[in-house]
């Protein structure tokens, strides 16, 4: 992720409160050569489902305004939806936004708690081997701020065959250079929309079914966040751009996957 930082929406929006019940369930598998305990795995849908979406979280992992979203496209596609727990249980407190370290503290923390190949390739690895293990025909997956800087970093292993890369963060315009398969853009109005246009031009030059099959939607009326931790399902209009965003990515997958 280099010496970049994150969008100054997500060092100073805190996430909605939230008094939603999860209605999925958790499981846990071993992470190889890992050194770390078993990794929590939230799981909604038909645990026999052929498709299978995995999500990266934002900086406050298993925050309930995830976890909705996580049910609601699994009750919406009628897939299965897996959601790993990549930082263990040791998100960004919520009660700690705007950083009080300031920004560039969070964006240190993310890099470590977020590092490509010490903590996030096993785990989706290892989340991407128990799914075919378990009927996995199609893979897709989704990232949330950091978590859709991973799904680029997760290119060269092949792990999905479509990526949904929702208001990114730590993102650079060559970032398109690195994209394999089909990919769904949203960017909001936190974004750097130049890099998202560099990157955007990028994924289009690359011709052939990913350019293709890809998709970009920008939703600059609504903040980073917006269809995550960020959420606000309690509110009409948020609640419904978030829906919105679901409903583009159940469209993006059927098509691409």
């Amino acid at each position: 992720m280099g010496d970049q930082l994150l969008p100054s929406q997500c060092c100073t929006l805190p996430p909605f409160t939230s008094n939603y019940t999860p209605t999925g369930t958790y499981f846990t598998i071993p992470v190889p050569d890992n050194n770390q305990p078993d990794l929590p795995v939230y799981s909604a849908g038909p645990s026999d489902a052929t498709t299978v979406i995995v999500g990266v979280y934002d900086i406050f992992s298993l925050h309930q305004n995830t976890l909705q979203g996580v049910d609601h496209l699994a009750a919406t596609y009628g897939c299965r939806v897996v959601l790993p727990d990549l930082f263990r249980g040791e998100s960004w407190p919520v009660d700690n936004m705007p950083p009080k370290e300031g920004p560039a503290a969070l964006t240190a923390w993310v890099q470590a708690r977020g590092n490509w190949e010490a903590q996030i390739r096993p785990a989706l690895v290892a989340v991407v081997n128990k799914a075919k293990e378990e009927g996995a025909q199609k893979l897709g997956a989704y990232g949330f701020c950091f978590g859709a800087k991973k799904l680029v970093q997760a290119q060269p292993d092949g792990l999905f065959d479509a990526v949904a890369l929702i208001h990114p963060s730590f993102f650079v315009a060559e970032d398109g250079d690195a994209m394999q398969v089909p990919s769904l853009l949203v960017p909001s109005s936190g974004e750097d929309l130049a890099i998202m246009d560099g990157f955007w031009s990028r994924v289009q030059s690359k011709g052939g079914v990913v350019a293709e099959k890809s998709i970009r939607k920008d939703f600059t009326d609504v903040h980073h966040g917006f269809a995550s931790a960020r959420s606000n399902w309690a509110d009409p209009r948020l609640a419904g751009r978030a829906r919105d965003c679901y409903a583009l990515m159940i469209r993006f997958f059927k098509a691409a996957l």
